[in-house]
Parts: C-alpha cells; sequence; structure tokens
C-alpha cells in the first residue's frame, strides 16, 4: 500500500468542504463524507499474527446500523453503474453484503433475486456449494455454503459485498458460481480498500470493466484516510 508521504493531512471541517466541492457523485459524496465523520481506520494486532491488521470500522452508518438515505443514493447509484451486465441473480457473503445488494437489485430494471451464502450449513439445505472463506473480523475461516437449487446452470451472476479488501470473499463466491456452471458477469462494492484486491479479482479472471466500486481508498493510516481524487489525508472525527 502506498503511504503518500508528501501529501498534506486536512481536518475534518475542511476535508468536508473539499468533498462538498469536488466532482464526485451526490453517492460518493454522502459515502465519503459519513467516512470522514463516523468511520474508524485503527490497527489491530490478531492473535498469532506479527503484523497488525489495518481496520476500517463503518457500523455507525454501514453494515450494523444503517443511514438509510445513504444506502438509498448507494443502491441506486451502483445500479447505474452495473445495469449493463443484466444480472439475473446478485450473489454476496452475509450479512454486510446484504443490505447493499438489496439496495442495487431495488434500483435495477430486471430487480434480480438475491443469494446470500450463509455461514455454515443450515438444516433447511440439503445439498449445496461449499467453499471456505477467511474472516479477517472475525479472525477465523467460515464456511459459505450456496444450495443448488437456488442457483441454476447458466445464471448470470453478478458479486456484491460492502468491501473489496483483500479479493478473497469474491474469489470464493467466484468459485461456487463456477461450480455451478453459472456466468459469473462482474462484482461490484460500496467501498474498495487498497489491498490489492482489485488484482486478485482480475487474476481470478474479471476484468477492469467488470469490477465497480462507488468510493476507493487509496491509502489508509490509523485515524486518516486518502480517498482517490483528493491529493489529502483526510483526519477523521472518530479517533479513539
Amino acid at each position: 500500500m502506498k503511504d503518500y508521504p508528501e501529501l498534506p493531512v486536512t481536518e475534518a471541517k475542511a476535508a468536508l468542504q473539499l468533498i462538498s466541492s469536488s466532482d464526485y457523485s451526490r453517492a460518493q459524496k454522502l459515502l465519503a463524507s459519513a467516512l470522514v465523520t463516523q468511520s474508524r481506520s485503527f490497527e489491530y494486532h490478531l492473535k498469532g499474527s506479527e503484523s497488525p491488521l489495518l481496520v476500517l470500522d463503518v457500523t455507525h452508518f454501514l453494515n450494523h446500523r444503517i443511514n438509510t438515505r445513504l444506502i438509498d443514493a448507494i443502491g441506486e447509484e451502483l445500479a447505474f453503474m452495473v445495469a449493463n451486465l443484466q444480472p439475473d441473480i446478485i450473489l454476496t457473503a452475509p450479512s454486510s453484503g446484504n443490505i447493499p445488494s438489496v439496495a442495487i437489485a431495488a434500483n435495477l430494471p430486471s430487480m434480480p433475486d438475491i443469494i446470500y451464502a450463509p455461514k455454515g450449513m443450515p438444516i433447511t439445505i440439503q445439498d449445496a456449494y461449499k467453499t471456505q472463506s477467511r474472516s479477517y473480523t472475525h479472525g477465523m475461516s467460515v464456511p459459505l455454503v450456496v444450495a443448488k437449487d437456488c442457483l441454476p446452470p447458466g445464471s448470470r451472476v453478478l458479486i456484491c459485498d460492502d468491501f473489496l479488501d483483500t479479493g478473497k470473499t469474491t474469489t470464493d463466491l467466484l468459485a461456487i458460481i463456477r461450480e455451478a456452471n453459472a456466468i459469473p458477469v462482474g462484482c461490484v462494492f460500496v467501498i474498495e480498500k487498497p489491498f490489492l484486491g482489485r488484482e486478485r479479482v482480475k487474476q481470478a479472471g474479471f476484468r477492469d470493466d467488470e469490477i465497480y466500486s462507488l468510493v476507493t481508498i487509496d491509502s489508509m493510516r490509523p485515524g486518516k484516510l486518502k480517498l482517490k481524487g483528493f491529493n489529502y489525508w483526510f483526519s477523521l472525527v472518530r479517533q479513539e
């Protein structure tokens, strides 16, 4: 991850003014402003790991408490971006991918169904595609499951998640799509982090123009973010 040591740090009030006067779209401005005022960026030491994990906490507006106006704007704009892919199904990993998926599907002309891959085998599913996926926020591997009778061969499938991080969850879901003989048409994310996830997803077979994200974070530090399109580090309001 590039650090951009030459760029100045701007405090939150100035950052919000820069975002407001930028070329960002309405949803991008709402999301970028929420990142500055409500997110946290901090280091977390996983047990057994020598290097700390740099975490972006968006629990106040995106994946725990949900800002309804924000998610409505996100769904509308991301749906416009991916409409040309014409998905039949949106596939996501719970739980943080569920709400963006619904918001996007509701704004697509075809209103595709959504499949979320539960973590573990429910008693209601008898025959399933399965894969193991690493959850960094929980610090463990979790099984992802999709019922075979819910994902027919030939379905056009769009992968959706809140973050494009390392790309591991996306490639795990892609493995399920391919095992089902369905057609992966692209992937869409609310926030793209600077952890080479796009490169991993491209190596798995997607083109750049099949990978969509609303806001891209170029770099992260504890308490600071560098967003794509801005030549500043934005200091975050929440520093605890």
